[in-house]
């Protein structure tokens, strides 16, 4: 960070560098944080003995959906407070970014990366950095002054629940965030991306059942007729997995295949080139259309000679 400027770019290379010039006061204060920060930001929970932490973070699901951190972020700080025995602070709806190093002072918009990568030069700014007195001011004001009998300030007041936490991680399962460039990519090009479905059926062999032909109802041995059910089960249900040449010419391999590997293979095509949104469904952008076309074909290549229904269709969004 150029200490010369007061108008800046809030990358997380200049807030690392705040958190890790600190020597004797820290606030950070964000919706939520990168990997990265907060990586630098849980080793500093080592110096507590001599450096005053103070973190005031947002606990909703949404603030991970809309791109302001990763999720992966918060556990770590909350693995590293826990073991420096340091309360972590909630403030619902926080959606501004401060960093207090001893007596600097950096304010910053927080970047939705759903929408935007973010600057990396200062001559796009979106922070201020001060200097001097008015770090007193706003610490105090985040409850971080420890030079009074007063802890509590204007934010930050209520400790960071582990339940508020736990039911905001269920939430990210249940619906979790879209990877941020393929979220920018929805929200600009609207028209580059395709609804699609993947669905695979009458893929389970080893639960096919058949009925047996109407002539063995014709036996009359009451032995035998009680030896004998009215459904024929698929061999595959006593054979298990089937070996299958994957590949042409000396990229060929054999695989064992069975009804897990046909649902862990299609999950894996899914996943790399579809993407859920919520309310809507399943999309793909169509400039991996081709691919997706690809390998679904490869897909049914491989599973041959057993017959499955496969169907990639796509409609025009």
């Amino acid at each position: 960070m150029d200490e010369d400027r007061t108008f800046t770019v809030a990358t997380d290379a200049a807030v690392i560098s705040l958190i890790e010039s600190a020597k004797r006061r820290l606030v950070v204060i964000a919706p939520a944080l990168s990997r990265a920060v907060s990586d630098a930001l849980a080793a500093r929970f080592d110096d507590l003995e001599h450096l005053d932490v103070r973190v005031i973070v947002d606990a909703d699901a949404e603030v991970y959906r809309l791109g302001f951190g990763e999720r992966e972020a918060l556990e770590v700080i909350r693995d590293a407070a826990s073991r420096n025995l340091l309360d972590l602070r909630v403030q619902p709806g926080v959606r501004i970014g401060v960093i207090i190093s001893d007596d600097d002072t950096m304010v910053f918009a927080p970047i939705s990366k759903n929408i935007e990568a973010g600057s990396d030069t200062a001559e796009k700014p979106n922070a201020i950095v001060l200097r001097g007195a008015s770090a007193d001011s706003i610490a105090r004001a985040a409850g971080a002054q420890t030079d009074d009998d007063s802890t509590s300030g204007e934010i930050g007041n209520a400790a960071l629940d582990p339940a508020k936490v736990a039911a905001m991680q269920t939430d990210l399962e249940r619906n979790p965030p879209a990877r941020f460039d393929i979220t920018r990519r929805l929200q600009v090009f609207s028209s580059r991306v395709v609804y699609v479905e993947f669905e695979m059926s009458g893929f389970s062999l080893s639960r096919k059942q058949v009925p047996l032909p109407d002539d063995f109802s014709t036996v009359s041995d009451a032995n035998l007729q009680a030896q004998i059910s009215s459904r024929l089960r698929a061999p595959m249900a006593a054979v298990g997995a089937v070996e299958v040449m994957i590949g042409d010419g000396n990229d060929a391999k054999a695989v064992k295949v069975d009804d897990a590997w046909l649902r862990k293979e299609r999950k894996r095509i899914e996943d790399l080139y579809t993407f859920q949104i919520d309310k809507f469904g399943r999309v793909i952008l169509r400039e991996d259309r081709k691919d997706f076309d690809a390998a679904v074909k490869s897909f049914l290549s491989k599973r041959r000679p057993r017959p499955i229904d496969l169907a990639g269709s796509g409609m025009a969004a």
